[in-house]
């Protein structure tokens, strides 16, 4: 109520904020939601020349969005430029929209993008330039397969050459996330190798090669599935919520140290 009577007032405890990333979370995921359901094709325009299998392609899709080829995903808006920490930036961004494959996710540093829109019009080098330096942040990259799969099952391996030479190489179980740090114009190659019909692009099962970008957060490995959905059980429900948290280091880990003693008591 007091961010509708104030909506430019900023949380002051880490409660308020919490409870603010939570319905910007929401609110973008159901804008997106009817943003795809307007990006459609014209129901009256078809072609005269259609196979069967354009007939069941036009039936089946339902949107131009496919969230597997979308390669970037970029947020603005005051609340995601006052974010205290990037990392909560990006994983409202990644809960919101729910890419799948290889993304790259970036943001507006201080709700600069509709104004240098303006900008480019008269001045367009001088705004790609204030663009690139001074407006762009750049996250890091999200790989997330799409599909599901039962709890504490492996859900992909997947091994990272990074620049300076170092291997690393993780197997993360379905229905984790994890961060690995690479720094912003960092490139690293990734192999992907899904498990159990999983699809990280070339198909459910098949793996994938590609090099990420890094940013100020770096690589998320997203296997929480898609489409992604939470436990209807309340504390279980806050636990796993508590743990991508804390995986992630979303938000001081006292606090969710604290939040964690009071679900168990």
């Amino acid at each position: 109520r007091n961010k509708m009577i104030r909506p430019t007032t900023i949380p002051q405890t880490i409660e308020s904020l919490v409870v603010e990333h939570a319905v910007a979370r929401e609110a973008i995921r159901l804008g997106f939601i009817h943003h795809k359901t307007i990006a459609t094709r014209l129901k009256g325009a078809l072609r005269r020349d259609r196979t069967i299998g354009d007939l069941l392609e036009y039936s089946l899709k339902e949107t131009y969005i496919e969230m597997m080829k979308i390669g970037i995903i970029a947020g603005t808006g005051g609340l995601l430029s006052h974010a205290p920490r990037r990392v909560q930036s990006m994983l409202i961004l990644t809960d919101a929209f729910q890419p799948e494959g290889v993304t790259k996710i970036y943001q507006d540093s201080v709700f600069m993008m509709p104004h240098l829109g303006v900008l480019s019009k008269a001045f367009p080098e001088i705004a790609w330039n204030i663009f690139d330096k001074d407006c762009l942040v750049r996250l890091g990259t999200v790989i997330a397969p799409a599909g599901t799969l039962n709890k504490t099952e492996p859900a992909l391996n997947v091994r990272i050459e990074m620049p300076n030479g170092e291997t690393i190489e993780k197997e993360v179980e379905y229905g984790d996330i994890i961060r690995i740090s690479l720094e912003e114009r960092q490139k690293a190659k990734v192999f992907i190798d899904p498990r159990g019909g999983l699809d990280v692009g070339n198909g459910p099962g098949k793996s994938r090669e590609a090099t990420v970008e890094g940013g100020v957060v770096g690589i998320l490995i997203d296997a929480r599935g898609r489409p992604l959905t939470l436990p209807s059980e309340e504390d279980e429900r806050k636990r796993t919520l508590l743990k991508w948290f804390s995986n992630l280091d979303a938000y001081p880990k006292e606090i969710i140290e604290k939040w964690e003693g009071e679900i168990n008591e």
